[in-house]
């Protein structure tokens, strides 16, 4: 997994990596506050992945977590504002894990008799993640950090804990808030300014194979509203544009508005399926004579955020779930599928259940209800929830038809395939959010091309341009010598404990810094027998290598134990001489190099297990005057 992580992803990674291991060491550095910027496709989600199960592994060795608390409570949380986007990183929503309510009006709320509860679950947390931050709004964050106070019992920003926030803010804003959550609106309360720092990602990972659109889609994310298109830009769009009866139907549509949505998946439902079946919502009313909850005999009208008045579906049709009804497998609010069947009683005859496959769905990981079926489908039953209207109650499926939905329920979702309409686009982010959905121009059917709706939000442009930069370069040192590290009178060594070279032989080839060294130094390569795989040889280097069962002499209990052993990988260019036995030297994991050009040195390695207590002593070495030496 981290073999794939891009130069600015590692240093991240090692940062963030450092810093556990100072807090299990008992260092305690300062909590993190971190924001991570980048574009559609630069791997933001990939990274968050790789934090999560490296952080995770090393904090979970902390002496409180070791021996006081329960080791199956997480040290790093993994949530989003989205049960989508929850859902993509295998987290939680916001609301569900600090157990918020729906409505964000002060004054804040406490936890009340649950804190003991969700103090208990969250007590092992130390980082808490905050994947696509650009939809969280300033209420919402500041419901976070109140809520993390309450729980971690102190008023440190955060409750104290360190905060990776990851996102982009060209994408759009919360829905009906006035800024983002990066611009500073006196009137509101502000953790953004004063706390984070921000680390920018560039390098684009989703589209690799579509270089000219990934270029493309990073100017158009920041263009201002009075630049003009690059022709260069102009020629590219043009190439997707693509007359409506030309579009391929089974396609997703998208749009900028609710009427443009639901125009289309009214008539496309009419083309493809003959079969409509009508679903009205059940509502119950308290019966002012009986009082007793009695089923309305028509639909109340509801609002637009209330489960819906009627349904009109068919059996094949596309839908979206519209409710989060199990993040943790992915039945969440924008989960797209197919209607495949509908259950109907056999008393009444009335519609009881959905039978949904949906799209990329993985085995659930936890089958906690009747939602799983045999037949790989999911079977959803109606929702109930309170209608505006007093003392009304409606019960409805939480589907709705999506053969087309809006640029707003778009926002995280990446598909191979899609048709883009730009008409009624009406708010900054909204067409680069569009065009950014799709992993390559070929999967583009362009509509409405107008290249005026096409900008950013200049408010986010001066937030970031003003934010502090967080510096995590040094984590890979040798990346900012490079030029050094590279001079013929320059000599890079590189010590690393493998722990077993044949597993991260590929993490090797693919590390940042370690193809910048002319010699590895590798220890517990954990070899066995003469025999050396093709898989560990290194282009450009040769390998000499000592195992542990040929390096004990009197210790015969420690040559017969796995591991061990030491590797050095030499530039082809140098010519040595290998000391494989030195005066006076046994029973000790080495391995010496005396080179002969292009200038001489000694190279030694060296493995002592930490349970065999020798003392081991060397000549002083001296190299000669003249040559530059460069140890890692």
């Amino acid at each position: 997994m981290y073999q794939n992580l891009n130069q600015k992803q590692a240093c991240v990674f090692y940062a963030i990596r450092d810093w556990c291991i100072q807090r299990v060491c008992g260092l305690n550095p300062d909590p993190f506050l971190f924001y991570i910027n980048g574009g559609a496709g630069t791997g933001k989600s990939h990274l968050i992945k790789c934090i999560h199960s490296e952080a995770s592994k090393i904090l979970s060795r902390l002496p409180a977590n070791a021996e006081e608390a329960d080791i199956s409570n997480p040290t790093v949380l993994l949530t989003s504002f989205t049960g989508t986007a929850a859902f993509s990183i295998s987290g939680s929503t916001l609301h569900s894990l600090l157990k918020l309510p729906r409505s964000l009006k002060p004054p804040i709320q406490g936890l009340g008799n649950q804190l003991d509860e969700v103090r208990s679950e969250l007590i092992n947390a130390e980082i808490i993640v905050i994947d696509e931050i650009s939809m969280v709004s300033k209420p919402l964050f500041a419901y976070v950090d109140a809520r993390l106070k309450q729980i971690k019992g102190t008023q440190r920003p955060f409750g104290g804990m360190s905060v990776l926030a990851v996102g982009d803010f060209y994408q759009l804003p919360p829905v009906r808030q006035s800024k983002p959550l990066c611009v500073y609106d006196p009137e509101q309360i502000d953790l953004w300014q004063e706390h984070f720092q921000m680390i920018t990602l560039t390098e684009i990972m989703r589209q690799k194979d579509d270089v000219a659109f990934a270029e493309m889609l990073n100017r158009i994310r920041v263009k201002e509203k009075t630049d003009e298109l690059s022709q260069c830009d102009r020629d590219l769009l043009s190439q997707a544009v693509t007359a409506p009866e030309e579009c391929p139907i089974e396609v997703l549509h998208i749009y900028a508005t609710n009427k443009n949505v639901e125009s289309h998946n009214t008539d496309t439902l009419k083309k493809l399926h003959s079969n409509i079946i009508i679903i009205n919502a059940d509502d119950f009313q308290k019966d002012k004579c009986t009082g007793r909850m009695a089923r309305r005999d028509k639909p109340f009208t509801g609002g637009r955020n209330d489960l819906p008045d009627t349904l009109n579906v068919a059996e094949g049709a596309r839908v979206m779930l519209t409710r989060n009804l199990d993040t943790l497998n992915g039945l969440v609010n924008g989960a797209f599928g197919i209607l495949v069947k509908v259950v109907r009683s056999e008393n009444d005859g009335q519609i009881i259940k959905l039978g949904l496959r949906i799209d990329n769905r993985q085995p659930m990981r936890h089958n906690r209800n009747a939602n799983a079926a045999s037949d790989d489908l999911v079977y959803i039953e109606r929702a109930e929830e309170s209608l505006k209207f007093k003392g009304a109650v409606r019960r409805q499926f939480p589907v709705k038809l999506a053969f087309a939905c809006t640029i707003h329920k778009t926002q995280g979702l990446t598909t191979q395939t899609a048709v883009v309409s730009m008409k009624n686009i009406f708010e900054p982010g909204m067409a680069y959010v569009a065009l950014s959905r799709v992993t390559s121009l070929s999967g583009l059917y362009l509509q409405d091309l107008d290249e005026k709706k096409i900008y950013a939000n200049p408010e986010v442009t001066a937030a970031l341009q003003t934010m502090r930069q967080a510096s995590v370069e040094e984590m890979m040192p040798l990346l900012q010598v490079r030029e050094t590290a590279s001079r013929p009178d320059t000599f890079t060594l590189i010590h690393h404990n493998t722990e077993g070279l044949p597993s991260h032989i590929s993490d090797i080839k693919s590390h940042h810094e370690m193809c910048l060294a002319d010699v590895l130094c590798l220890t517990e390569s954990h070899l066995q027998g003469s025999f050396v795989a093709d898989s560990l040889h290194l282009d450009g280097y040769t390998m000499f290598k000592r195992n542990r069962h040929v390096s004990y002499t009197n210790f015969p209990h420690m040559a017969s134990r796995s591991g061990g052993g030491v590797v050095v990988y030499l530039r082809n260019h140098f010519q040595v001489q290998v000391k494989q036995y030195m005066h006076n030297v046994t029973d000790l994991e080495f391995l010496v190099l005396k080179v002969q050009a292009p200038f001489p040195a000694l190279i030694a390695v060296v493995y002592r297990p930490p349970d065999l207590h020798t003392v081991l002593q060397f000549d002083t070495i001296h190299a000669k005057p003249g040559k530059s030496f460069r140890f890692t």
